[in-house]
């Protein structure tokens, strides 16, 4: 809003200026009314520098290395291995078998029969009568209580925290800039008059405007709820209990017993006599003997060779290559911008 007063001021300042040329200048003519200032939006192109990156190909000379084989020769000194024979002595143990006779005593076993005696436990078994005492299973009923937790509901009266929205309204002031017909005083160069026409001026009004805004409150708010609780019940209820009762009875049960009787019976007896026996056993010796052998011997003796071996070698071999390098250039972008351009209109 500023810059609109500033171009009417701007454009006022314009027309008085050409009437006081006017003026100056002699014409006989009347000042017409002052124009009327027009505010118009137009586009106009605008150009701004931007820098980009481009490349371009630069060409320069590299050394790169090449591997190149190539022959060589390599004298070496070499131990050669040659053999020769020799004879030699060792003495070797030979085993030699012989038979030598060896005495020994063996036991002979003899079996002869002796009769003898001997005490048995003969069994007898005779019925005799006998009381018992034997548990007979027996149920009898009782009646006992228990508690049990039975499930109840009740309501509970509680407290709750509510937040309600509450929409208050406020008044608000604030300024605003419009445009109002107006008197323009200004000098008639003619008569030297001042007379007054017909024009626009800025004022500065301010408007009341109401807006809404959202406010919470608070409460305390009562409410009931379902509790679910168990409460203690007693039962009385009738059980079969198991029990025991005891009973004598009798019964005819048969009882062995063992009796001595003498008893004669015939066994062998083992008797031994020993034996001087005569047998002849192997028996293994070693007697020395002297051997003759032939064995190879190794002589090691030094022997000069020339031999070829292929040498990688590096060599330098220049080499022309192309390469892109980056440079920075410069480039008037155009854009488009709306602006505000005051319009004088004759009426």
């Amino acid at each position: 809003m500023r810059s609109t007063l500033r171009v009417v001021t701007a454009v006022t300042a314009l027309v008085c200026g050409a009437t006081a040329e006017i003026a100056s200048a002699g014409f006989p003519c009347p000042l017409p009314c002052p124009p009327v200032v027009r505010i118009e939006k137009r586009v106009i192109t605008c150009f701004r520098t931007e820098y980009r990156t481009e490349f371009k190909e630069v060409s320069k000379t590299v050394f790169r290395t090449v591997p190149e084989v190539v022959e060589q020769e390599v004298r070496e000194t070499v131990p050669v291995t040659t053999w020769r024979e020799e004879e030699r002595q060792r003495t070797i143990m030979v085993p030699r078998t012989v038979e030598v006779t060896k005495q020994r005593t063996v036991v002979h076993t003899d079996w002869r029969e002796e009769p003898r005696q001997r005490i048995v436990k003969v069994p007898v078994t005779k019925e005799i009568e006998r009381s018992f005492t034997v548990t007979v299973p027996d149920v009898r009923e009782e009646k006992r209580q228990k508690t049990i937790l039975v499930p109840d509901v009740h309501e509970e009266e509680r407290q709750r925290l509510v937040t309600n929205v509450k929409v208050v309204p406020e008044n608000h002031k604030k300024q605003i800039v419009s445009l109002v017909p107006a008197s323009v005083s200004a000098v008639d160069p003619c008569t030297g008059c001042v007379r007054s026409y017909c024009g626009v001026a800025p004022v500065a009004q301010e408007v009341n405007f109401t807006i809404l805004r959202k406010v919470p409150e608070q409460h305390v708010e009562n409410y009931k709820v379902r509790v679910a609780t168990l409460r203690p019940e007693t039962q009385v209820f009738t059980v079969k209990v198991p029990t025991v009762r005891e009973e004598v009875r009798t019964e005819r049960v048969p009882v062995t017993t063992f009796v001595d009787k003498v008893e004669t019976y015939t066994v062998r007896v083992p008797v031994q006599r020993t034996e001087v026996q005569a047998y002849k056993v192997p028996v293994t010796e070693l007697v020395p003997q002297v051997q003759v052998y032939k064995v190879k011997v190794p002589e090691v003796r030094q022997e000069v060779r020339v031999r070829k071996v292929q040498v990688t070698v590096n060599k330098q071999v220049p080499e022309v290559i192309v390469e892109k390098v980056p440079y920075t250039v410069s480039i008037q972008v155009p854009y488009q911008v709306t602006v505000c351009v005051p319009s004088v209109c004759n009426p």
